[in-house]
């Protein structure tokens, strides 16, 4: 879709709803009849299709390019490479938002954001038909980091960019939020997203690869998360339904997908992201129009032979925003063999391969659950901020976790600035972890088992 076709599609999901609106209400409102399963059904069907016949569905173009290092010579090289391998970049206007991950003031090596070099790179290429296109770096981090923009930009290394190449920087919670009613919502039925992010003419999404210890991988569809506003991310996290939260992010990118997308994987993370995991050096850039299919091929690069096997890239695969599965994919500068990183460390996950009807029941042993490491924690209160259902409280100066109310979330290991927040599952979740069944994607015990 053109950029200003996209725009004026967006356009229409714009709502005046107010924040008390339930979500069902709204539901009926604005999505009609069509449930989870009339989409499901549809995208089984555009499945079969396509195994009968092979050539009907257009290839999914994902240019990669190898880089030994984040030198300036090494990405701009590799990034054009990608980008020219994925059809060159779409026609633009001469206004370029670029989304990154900007989750907190973290340095560039800790691999929790976008690197500055891979938006050095993506800014100078965008500016080699347009030399005077306008490009703006913006994102919202976690709430908590909003108001110190200063020591975000500082400390990621993008005030440096922005003083060297011209370019703007922004947080996107800057000029306020819009409601909006994402098409074919399931959890988020409304939503308020970033004003910024809706009325820029055009949007790149710039994103780090890294793990998730709930969504499994944290890319390029997970960027867009950060267009919502606090009380959105907390109605996402809210519930202990672990569809809840996949849901969710693929309802926030739906909103507006951005024109193109470049994932740094040059150094990821592994191990329990996506802010404390552990750096790992992978080689790759990579690039494409379609997120979903750039995200398929991080997977791969991650260990997951099957990505139905990661629950965020099967909710974007039923609901049709990209391939439905591998063979839709034109991988252009490398094979599917050689991108497989050996031995990459994935995230302790909840375990969501137990059928749907135990899953209730067998909560408290499935999921996993926050627990503090009392040797690094600063007694910061942080975790009690960012609780979206207010299960931590501090108790003589240390967090101290009501479990009844807990849901597992995560959000406290995600934001606790020293790591004192670990995730910990069950010693019996934990055996279960390590039995993973084959058929779920897994290629070795010792790969997918706790970290």
């Amino acid at each position: 879709m053109k950029n200003l076709d996209q725009l004026e599609l967006l356009l229409s999901f714009l709502g005046d709803g107010g924040e008390g609106a339930s979500d069902a209400a709204l539901g009926e409102q604005k999505n009609g009849s069509e449930t989870r399963d009339d989409l499901r059904r549809k995208s089984a069907q555009r499945r079969e299709f396509n195994s009968e016949k092979p050539g009907s569905f257009p290839l999914f173009r994902v240019g990669i390019a190898r880089c030994e290092d984040y030198a300036p010579e090494s990405v701009q090289k590799a990034l054009q490479q990608a980008v020219d391998r994925a059809g060159g970049w779409p026609p633009l206007p001469s206004s370029v938002l670029l989304k990154a991950n900007l989750l907190a003031p973290r340095a560039p090596e800790d691999a929790a954001t976008t690197h500055p070099e891979i938006l050095r790179g993506v800014v100078l290429s965008l500016r080699r038909d347009q030399p005077t296109r306008k490009i703006v770096v913006a994102d919202s981090p976690g709430f908590l980091y909003t108001h110190q923009r200063e020591a975000l930009f500082e400390r990621t290394g993008l005030r440096a960019l922005a003083e060297s190449v011209g370019c703007g920087l922004e947080i996107l919670s800057d000029d306020g939020f819009t409601s909006v009613y994402p098409p074919g919502g399931m959890a988020l039925l409304q939503a308020h997203v970033a004003e910024k992010f809706l009325r820029a003419p055009a949007v790149i999404n710039v994103a780090k690869m890294k793990t998730h210890v709930e969504t499994r991988i944290s890319a390029c569809i997970k960027n867009i998360f950060g267009i919502a506003d606090t009380p959105t991310r907390k109605r996402a996290h809210s519930t202990r339904d672990p569809e809840h939260l996949i849901q969710a992010i693929v309802d926030l990118y739906s909103v507006r997908p951005p024109a193109f997308a470049v994932l740094d994987a040059v150094e990821a993370m592994e191990g329990n992201g996506p802010s404390h995991g552990t750096p790992k050096f992978l080689g790759w850039i990579l690039a494409g129009e379609n997120a979903l299919a750039v995200d398929l091929v991080a997977s791969h690069m991650m260990g997951y032979p099957d990505p139905r096997a990661v629950p965020l890239l099967r909710e974007a695969m039923d609901r049709g925003l990209g391939p439905t599965d591998r063979g839709q994919i034109a991988l252009c500068g490398g094979t599917w063999e050689e991108i497989v990183c050996e031995g990459f460390q994935k995230a302790t996950t909840r375990i969501d391969w137990v059928p749907s009807a135990l899953k209730s029941i067998l909560y408290q042993i499935t999921a996993l659950r926050p627990a503090l490491d009392t040797a690094r924690c600063t007694s910061c209160g942080i975790c009690a901020q960012v609780c979206p259902v207010g299960a931590i409280s501090l108790r003589h100066g240390r967090p101290e976790i009501d479990r009844r109310r807990c849901v597992s979330c995560m959000c406290c290991h995600e934001m606790c600035p020293p790591g004192a927040m670990k995730c910990q599952p069950s010693p019996l979740a934990r055996l279960m972890l390590w039995w993973r069944p084959p058929s779920r994607g897994r290629t070795t015990k010792a790969s997918s088992g706790p970290s």
